[in-house]
């Protein structure tokens, strides 16, 4: 898989599946029909962005007040399961025993390009040095998380709160597919190419170009095809599983990556395929 794409999966992560598919412009979509009284809703998150890039806008506001649940993918409101993953921030062995000397070296020297002492990380796990190192591909310091700030918007409405999968899941299979090499090859493309493709990918989110944006993330993965099978068509398949009893229950304001979006695996192209009506909601409308 390209390597920015490996990047926002750490994260918190992870994307769908992309082709030619062509989507209208928006991360915001309505999803009506097929027996539901009331709708529900989609938004495709970044899961890292600058404070200057970030937008919320009245329209997003107040279609997440209007439901009665918010689900991400996973449920960022459990104390157990945040707990978990900051346990599992810490690796059983440090990087000196994980790694061969030849490799070691190497990540010893590309960490230093982005100003971390390979000290400073000795004892992170594999997924928490990808988070680590995903901060550096931006351009800033003030970085902003969306499915947090919907989080804070949804806990102060008393929405009802879930997650699409569960954090132990979520480590299982970043854990499986991010090891010493593909974080050099991550750290070799930040070496080469700076905060280059970050931006690409901030522009084509800002525009509400989801083709687009998974396309960028397509032409630079170096993932195996088990592996992106593995980490984004597969999660994509389970998630649409859920969802349409989640809906069922409460109306809902689901948030994912934007890469889950797109695509003919992609969840709105999969909800469509199960008789769902998912159109575009223009996220900058005004009265």
């Amino acid at each position: 898989m390209k390597n920015s794409l490996f990047r926002w999966s750490l994260i918190a992560l992870l994307f769908s599946t992309f082709t030619n598919a062509q989507n209208d412009a928006s991360l915001l979509w309505k999803i009506q029909g097929n027996g539901l009284e009331k709708p529900s809703y989609i938004y495709g998150t970044i899961h890292l962005i600058c404070q200057d890039d970030y937008v919320m806008t009245p329209v997003i506001q107040n279609t997440l007040e209007s439901v009665d649940a918010y689900y991400a993918e996973i449920d960022f409101s459990n104390q157990e399961e945040m707990l978990m993953m900051q346990t599992t921030m810490i690796a059983d062995l440090p990087l000196s025993k994980r790694l061969n000397k030849t490799e070691y070296q190497s990540l010893k020297r590309l960490l230093k390009t982005i100003n971390i002492d390979i000290a400073q990380v000795e004892n992170l796990s594999n997924t928490a040095l990808l988070s680590t190192i995903g901060t550096k591909t931006f351009p800033c310091k003030d970085l902003k998380v969306y499915e947090l700030e919907f989080l804070k918007m949804a806990l102060s409405q008393g929405k009802q709160m879930g997650g699409l999968e569960t954090v132990n899941e979520q480590l299982e299979l970043l854990n499986k597919n991010i090891n010493p090499e593909s974080l050099i090859k991550i750290l070799e493309e930040l070496n080469d190419n700076g905060t280059e493709e970050t931006l690409k990918l901030v522009t084509h989110y800002k525009e509400q170009n989801i083709d687009a944006f998974i396309t960028l993330m397509e032409d630079n993965s170096y993932m195996e095809e088990e592996a992106y099978y593995e980490l984004l068509t597969q999660r994509n398949q389970k998630w649409i599983e859920q969802i349409p009893e989640i809906m069922e229950r409460h109306t809902t304001f689901f948030a994912v990556g934007a890469g889950h979006l797109g695509g003919e695996e992609g969840v709105l192209q999969l909800l469509r395929d199960r008789g769902y009506e998912v159109n575009a909601v223009n996220i900058h409308q005004t009265k």
